[in-house]
């Protein structure tokens, strides 16, 4: 997940001050002027990333929408360590489910492969005997 702290490149413990100096620096590389002779999807994109630099500033400024900010991305990161662990219980599946997976083993699918091919080929012989006689009569 990228966070306003990744957009502007500094670490959640920043001070103020680099914090201004991260958006001034990316501000800078990404205005208008200095992309005046690009594509347009070069454009575009300077232009989408402002928007995100300016909007990761506009949060980390102020110290009250930078802690409503630093709670969200906490909570963010405990789910996330919950859904981890819960996928890591899942990914230790009872023996049950180990054994009704069981017939898709490689044998198993050699086996019904190798069926299914002669089935195949004996419909094939059959039906080429049938055509030809009643081409023969």
């Amino acid at each position: 997940m990228l966070t306003h702290y990744d957009v502007l490149s500094v670490e959640p413990t920043a001070q103020l001050e680099t914090i201004r100096r991260a958006w001034r620096v990316k501000v800078r590389l990404l205005h208008p002027d200095k992309h005046r002779d690009s594509p347009r999807d070069v454009q575009a994109e300077a232009a989408r990333e402002t928007l995100r630099v300016n909007a990761a500033w506009d949060t980390l400024r102020d110290p009250e929408k930078r802690h409503d900010y630093d709670v969200h991305l906490l909570q963010l990161r405990e789910a996330a360590l919950e859904r981890d662990q819960h996928d890591s219980a899942a990914d230790q599946a009872p023996e049950d489910e180990h054994t009704r997976l069981e017939w898709l083993s490689a044998h198993t699918y050699l086996s019904v492969a190798s069926f299914l091919i002669v089935l195949l080929a004996t419909a094939f012989v059959v039906t080429g005997a049938v055509l030809l006689a009643q081409m023969a009569q």
